[in-house]
């Protein structure tokens, strides 16, 4: 294990600075990137909060670390190249593996400080056991950090917390039309009543124009959580993961605003879905438009008094 990480921080120390070392080294203006003013507000957040960030920064590092060791056999293979790329993959994977299990073993009695260091660098301590968020990743930590800030501010409404501090950057453009993207629109027949529609294949159709504002708030947050979800399980599907799509399920996490939805038999990923998870019947009938989605195909589907599968979700009083 000591010779495999010091190859990894070999690797590191030959990095390219990061944009934001090299910016001040010029004498530029430096713009701090999102996930730092993420990190400022989750430092002294309640652990729930600071458990899920860990939990997604680190899975997402073993994920990218996992996909950088394929891309490295792929890119060798049948070179003279390909033995010593075979070595350095390995100890990337043992990496990988190393901060899976890491996240994976992250509970709610698992101590979590977030600290952020004189350099702008993001350090977790999980139980103890240091690991640094920034300048993981060569010419990839742009992804790495926006694959991170998407998912979490998936389960936590990053406009809201990053508010205070008065940003108004593209990245957090970005976020605001992220979650304004893929919106529903409403159609009005005599025939179907109020339907609640989106441009690639969802109806949802209601009997009655009663209650119509709890009608249309449930609507929204249903096509909002089911366009997160294709999105993740179209980027699982794009890393190998196998999805089971007649048992996927979705499960509540004790003490944490997020959910689990498990994928197959033994892999998981972790969102905020309060509608459709308070929605077992619906999600069970919009799983066919998931798979369909999330591998790149178009499939229309047609929910019949879809008001009746919608009435636990929260609407607000």
């Amino acid at each position: 294990m000591r010779s495999q990480l010091l190859i990894l921080l070999c690797v590191i120390a030959v990095l390219p600075a990061p944009a934001d070392a090299r910016a001040g080294a010029a004498g530029l203006p430096v713009q701090q990137p999102l996930l730092q003013h993420i990190a400022r507000v989750v430092v002294d957040s309640p652990l729930p909060m600071r458990r899920d960030f860990s939990w997604l920064a680190i899975t997402e590092m073993a994920n990218m670390y996992g996909e950088e060791a394929e891309r490295a056999r792929l890119e060798t293979r049948h070179t003279k190249r390909a033995r010593d790329a075979a070595k350095w993959a390995a100890s990337v994977d043992s990496y990988a593996a190393r901060m899976k299990a890491m996240a994976d073993a992250i509970t709610t009695d698992t101590s979590i400080e977030i600290v952020i260091g004189t350099d702008k660098s993001i350090n977790l301590y999980v139980a103890g056991e240091p690991v640094i968020l920034t300048g993981a990743f060569s010419g990839q930590q742009d992804v790495y950090e926006r694959r991170v800030i998407e998912q979490f501010c998936v389960l936590y409404l990053c406009e809201r917390l990053l508010a205070e501090l008065d940003l108004s950057t593209p990245d957090k453009d970005m976020l605001v039309r992220k979650r304004t993207s893929s919106a529903a629109y409403w159609s009005f027949s005599q025939y179907a009543g109020p339907v609640c529609m989106t441009a690639d294949g969802l109806e949802f159709q209601f009997r009655e124009m009663t209650e119509i504002n709890r009608k249309r708030a449930a609507c929204n947050q249903i096509v909002a959580e089911l366009h997160t979800l294709v999105d993740v399980l179209a980027r699982s599907l794009n890393r190998g993961v196998p999805v089971d799509w007649a048992g996927v399920q979705i499960y509540p996490i004790a003490d944490s605003e997020g959910h689990q939805v498990v994928l197959n038999g033994g892999e998981h990923i972790r969102l905020s879905l309060p509608a459709l998870a308070a929605s077992k019947e619906l999600f069970r009938l919009v799983r066919p438009w998931l798979a369909a989605r999330a591998q790149g195909e178009d499939f229309q589907l047609v929910v019949l008094n879809a008001w009746r599968l919608m009435q636990g979700v929260d609407t607000g009083p």
